[in-house]
């Protein structure tokens, strides 16, 4: 795919017959829309929903502060319960690699949790988490952060 746009990018300015940035910018457009239309479509791509992505994001960033509080509780007074660790286990729902890719990437983004493993089969995750946990209100935590990425990216078959 990329040897294909950088011809038809060469293409364009020799077309124009003149390189400038102009040329340059309108041709890496044009190559994008062309490449986008006459893409092959098959098997599932997914698509933003805007408004569901910005209640996403806002839900993660308001996740970083907590986690961050807390953490920072834990180095600044530190006991066996905001200690210790553990590895907790949650089989996503939604049946998605790429939802659970995202997932597994947010957990990892928040501070006292680290994605170790998901399984592309099962669906998986594996999460080293800081902290004493409920394992049924972990699980619950983290099915609702998928339930929220799924609402951010619906997937589109294209047959």
């Amino acid at each position: 795919m990329i040897p294909r746009s950088i011809v038809l990018l060469v293409l364009w300015i020799a077309l124009w017959g003149d390189f400038s940035v102009a040329n340059l910018v309108s041709g890496v457009v044009a190559v994008a829309l062309v490449t986008w239309m006459f893409a092959e479509r098959s098997g599932s791509t997914y698509q933003v929903r805007p408004w569901n992505a910005l209640r996403l994001i806002a839900f993660v960033a308001l996740s970083l502060v907590k986690s961050s509080a807390r953490v920072a509780w834990a180095v600044l007074s530190p006991t066996s319960e905001r200690t210790t660790t553990s590895v907790q286990t949650v089989r996503l729902e939604r049946g998605s690699v790429f939802v659970g890719a995202i997932v597994a990437n947010a957990i990892t983004l928040t501070p006292g949790t680290m994605t170790l493993e998901l399984d592309a089969e099962s669906l998986e995750l594996q999460v080293h988490v800081l902290g004493a946990v409920d394992p049924d209100v972990f699980r619950a935590e983290i099915l609702d952060l998928e339930r929220r990425v799924a609402d951010a990216v619906r997937e589109r078959s294209w047959t």
